[in-house]
């Protein structure tokens, strides 16, 4: 991916505490430097930052923040532009009133509402795919974009560990461009700040041309005082999907995989430092001609 990070600095706010600094999993991803007034601040190095979001968690001066397309979105949508959505199964549990939330949209003009689900159970067909037809021994998942920047930016030896299947919001846009003809361009409603990293990558080609974080969607309902209880409930317009609902869930693929062969053993890796420890040490199985994890 290698693509410059979503996270930004508000350097007026930051007041140098430096927790970016201790909590970041990447050295070197945020830079400490005195300004005019002699006084410590710290920016992230958009370069080599991955866009987990940790520093967003941790800052409480609101320093940093991220961007997505969410405004972008709205004012194309507002002004005509054809408009297709997929969105992400989590938003069941950020929207408890989604159903309204999609007939709002559909009011402003959006085409298709297909739920990403749908994709992920396209994800696991090919990940079980590839590995019986490859007779795959080790593979490094790749649902995560941060996941995947990491290891693009850091640990080149592991790319060829690299699962060479998409995820499901890409076997979604794939299928609705390439199957089922869509012509309009395609928003991706989303709870993460890293899918913006993975749509800009010159290998997914641009197939998606919006990340609206449910975060960034919410402020924006929130301040132009959007009533959405005004609006139909709208059902997602895709066949119901198997288990690919449970994705967003920890461990998500995991299950998925897991519930049509028994006999593959996945290795599930959860927080920021833990997936950089996990990584850092398979990077050093593969440089010491080590075993690697088998699946």
């Amino acid at each position: 991916m290698n693509s410059i990070s979503p996270i930004k600095t508000r350097r007026e706010k930051c007041i140098g505490c430096n927790k970016c600094i201790r909590q970041c999993p990447i050295f070197g991803a945020n830079i400490s430097f005195l300004d005019e007034n002699n006084k410590n601040k710290v920016v992230v190095d958009e370069e080599k930052c991955i866009g987990c979001g940790k520093c967003i968690e941790v800052c409480q001066h609101n320093a940093r923040y991220f961007e997505d397309d969410t405004e972008r979105f709205f004012d194309d949508l507002n002004s005509g532009k054809s408009i297709s959505i997929i969105a992400a199964p989590a938003i069941r549990a950020n929207f408890p009133d989604y159903k309204r939330l999609l007939g709002y949209l559909k009011h402003l003009g959006v085409k298709v509402i297909y739920d990403v689900s749908f994709g992920a159970d396209i994800t696991t067909w090919a990940y079980l795919k590839y590995i019986k037809k490859n007779n795959v021994k080790s593979l490094i998942a790749q649902p995560c974009p941060v996941v995947v920047n990491y290891i693009q930016k850091y640990k080149h030896d592991l790319i060829k560990y690299l699962a060479p299947i998409h995820s499901p919001v890409m076997c979604t846009a794939i299928y609705l461009k390439n199957y089922n003809n869509l012509t309009d361009s395609i928003a991706f409603l989303s709870p993460c700040i890293g899918k913006l990293v993975e749509i800009n990558d010159k290998n997914t080609k641009n197939i998606i041309k919006y990340n609206v974080t449910f975060k960034k969607l919410s402020e924006y309902i929130k301040e132009n005082n959007i009533d959405i209880r005004k609006y139909h409930e709208i059902e997602f317009e895709n066949v119901p999907c198997s288990l690919g609902g449970v994705y967003s869930i920890p461990g998500g693929l995991k299950s998925n995989i897991e519930a049509r062969r028994k006999d593959l053993w996945i290795k599930q890796v959860e927080g920021h430092n833990e997936f950089k420890n996990y990584l850092d040490e398979y990077d050093d199985y593969v440089k010491k001609g080590k075993e690697t994890p088998n699946i």
